[in-house]
């Protein structure tokens, strides 16, 4: 099942429920990730809690290591979990994501895990930038502007279909896709969401 993104696109929905939308399903930026999940050093310039907050919606982003008692220089060790806890006037929801760091040239990137079952089908990516310790952007790949490079052969890719039921994905290996993102990847992330970070009590 592909996640709505064109969809969400046209519609004013709140940023945080929309990366939720694009997060939830198994839709996928690519097959490989940005760089090898042997080399991932979790961020932990990000590790904390941070609140979105807009009119009646409120949301909150909890964003550390997930917890394992596997050999810590396992890849499964080097997870980042993320779950974000959404707010509405009719009761709490939740949603848990597991993702690998990667760096872009200075840029920093998540590798969010798409996974069917047991095995994992590919990765949604996460652009993100501390704007200052208690800032932090996220914005998600314009299916658009990734199509187009990938018709303009500057990426590996495949993209079939149109409207909501197009599906667009990098196939080119991890080191190029670490190159392409360096060079182009100002260009293709859109709608980022801005949230602060809640103090420690």
């Amino acid at each position: 099942m592909l996640a709505p993104r064109r969809l969400f696109n046209r519609l004013s929905v709140v940023p945080v429920l929309w990366l939720i939308a694009l997060l939830a399903g198994c839709k996928v930026d690519s097959v490989n990730p940005i760089s090898s999940i042997d080399r991932a050093q979790p961020d932990t310039a990000i590790y904390g809690v941070w609140r979105y907050k807009a009119g009646d919606e409120l949301s909150y982003i909890h964003i550390g290591p997930e917890f394992a008692l596997a050999d810590a220089a396992k890849p499964e060790s080097r997870r980042t979990r993320i779950v974000i806890v959404d707010h509405k006037r009719n009761g709490l929801t939740d949603e848990a994501y597991v993702a690998y760091t990667s760096r872009a040239g200075k840029q920093g990137y998540l590798n969010v895990v798409q996974a069917e079952g047991d095995k994992t089908v590919g990765y949604l990516f996460v652009r993100y930038s501390l704007l200052d310790r208690n800032t932090l952007r996220f914005a998600t790949m314009d299916e658009d502007a990734l199509a187009a490079a990938i018709r303009a052969g500057r990426i590996k890719g495949t993209t079939r279909g149109e409207g909501l039921s197009s599906e667009t994905a990098i196939t080119a290996e991890s080191a190029e896709i670490e190159r392409f993102l360096a060079a182009e990847g100002a260009k293709l992330f859109a709608a980022p969401v801005v949230v602060r970070r809640v103090p420690p009590r």
